[in-house]
């Protein structure tokens, strides 16, 4: 057992050796390039943090340049795109210059070097498994001969954001992306920020988002060890953003207040009965498909209702009426030019001479006194000999006139309520 034992070690140590074998070859007749970059990396170990002393706190002196801000309301996932500069000192790979033709820099992905990691921690997820990178992509660093690296490359964190989109489309957001190290804490790697802690000078907003806002503050950890107590501060950036609307208030605002007031004006047509019943089909069919775009164009908002839907669905239920309304008066305008027009109820005529009693409702339908006699008097002539079926006639069309203005006067105030209240 003790034999197989050494045997195995041999074994390791024989595939150690050729491992860094491959690594540091004889390089004496290769370009001063060439040896550097044999010499540096020879037995360099990428996962360990390139300091002499472990206690030693690395400092990587960062840079966030934000590009753009986009939220994808499907997956409620904000996505930052920003341009991260870091530098730091790996002790590991200094050298002198005079030994290698005065070569000061040289350039090596920085998947061959110690890299600084930094991450988003309450990454979200919008359905594709590529975006969930952890650590930051392959880039080129520069090396100094002082151990100087920098990384340079563009990144884009995402973080999940919780959304309300009940007022769209004028709707803002306030989210929170969390970053730092996913392996060190403040004691062995500091991020600094030595011209603060965003720069927004190549920010360019996109066509649906613009950040409004952004704010940077300390998201602290609190550490227990046996022996001591530390902090750990995360970055926090509170980003407000909102969506561009001036698009949509001109292709889905205002065309519910258009068909809104086209369908509630048709009451003023008259008797032209087949133009009123046309149009309103119109109307119900294009807030149907507005409806129907909407829901195709928003996402899901849970357990909030979208007003502007509301709003759409409530125009729709007034275009309805507003079509069952027509076909009523029209009926009973019908009534009124039969040959023998059928006796009105009692208590139909009482209640059509109270409402016109009532001085608003006689101003706002323009229906004087008269009008309102035409209703429950029996001004026709009594000698004529058809004073009951000129009466009932007259009865009819003017009911049918005075239910076209109320329902215009009616739907009117509605609209402004709807609108008043369901416009976000």
């Amino acid at each position: 057992m003790k034999v197989l034992y050494i045997l195995l070690i041999l074994v390791s140590t024989l595939i150690t050796d050729q491992a860094y074998g491959e690594k540091c070859v004889d390089s004496e007749s290769k370009s001063a390039a060439t040896r550097l970059l044999n010499d540096l990396f020879c037995s360099y170990d990428k996962n360990i943090r390139p300091v002499l002393n472990q206690k030693t706190q690395t400092v990587v002196n960062t840079t966030m340049y934000f590009f753009g801000v986009h939220m994808d309301e499907e997956w409620n996932v904000l996505k930052l795109s920003i341009h991260l500069v870091m530098i730091w000192k790996d002790e590991f790979l200094t050298w002198d210059p005079t030994k290698y033709e005065n070569v000061e820099t040289t350039q090596q992905l920085s998947s061959s070097v110690w890299l600084p990691d930094i991450m988003s921690y309450d990454t979200g997820f919008d359905g594709d498994d590529s975006d969930l990178l952890y650590f930051l992509p392959t880039s080129s660093v520069k090396i100094t001969y002082k151990g100087i690296v920098k990384y340079n490359h563009r990144v884009t964190f995402t973080a999940q954001c919780s959304t309300n989109i009940a007022h769209w489309p004028f709707d803002t957001h306030n989210c929170t992306v969390i970053m730092g190290s996913p392996i060190y804490t403040n004691l062995y790697v500091n991020y600094s920020f030595p011209t603060g802690y965003y720069n927004l000078e190549y920010y360019t907003a996109e066509k649906e988002w613009e950040m409004k806002s952004v704010h940077q503050e300390c998201y602290p950890l609190h550490y227990i060890s046996l022996n001591n107590s530390y902090e750990h501060c995360l970055l926090q950036y509170e980003l407000t953003i909102k969506r561009f609307s001036s698009m949509y208030f001109s292709s889905v605002i205002i065309p519910a207040a258009v068909l809104s007031l086209m369908s509630t004006f048709t009451f003023l047509l008259g008797r032209e009965i087949m133009i009123r019943i046309i149009l309103l089909a119109l109307f119900f069919i294009s807030e149907l498909f507005y409806i129907q775009f909407l829901n195709t164009k928003i996402p899901n908002n849970g357990s909030h209702p979208v007003y502007i839907v509301l709003l759409y669905r409530n125009c729709l239920i007034q275009t309805a009426i507003s079509l069952f309304i027509s076909v009523l008066s029209n009926e009973l305008y019908k009534r009124g030019t039969d040959d023998f027009p059928p006796e009105s109820p009692e208590w139909l005529k009482s209640t059509s001479a109270f409402l016109l009693s009532r001085k608003p409702i006689s101003m706002l339908t323009n229906f004087d006194n008269q009008g309102a006699e035409l209703l429950v008097e029996k001004i026709i002539d009594e000698d004529s000999p058809n004073r009951l079926r000129d009466e009932n006639a007259k009865f009819w069309k003017t009911l049918s006139i005075l239910v076209d203005r109320l329902s215009f006067i009616i739907t009117l105030i509605l609209i402004f309520i709807n609108f008043m209240f369901l416009i976000p």
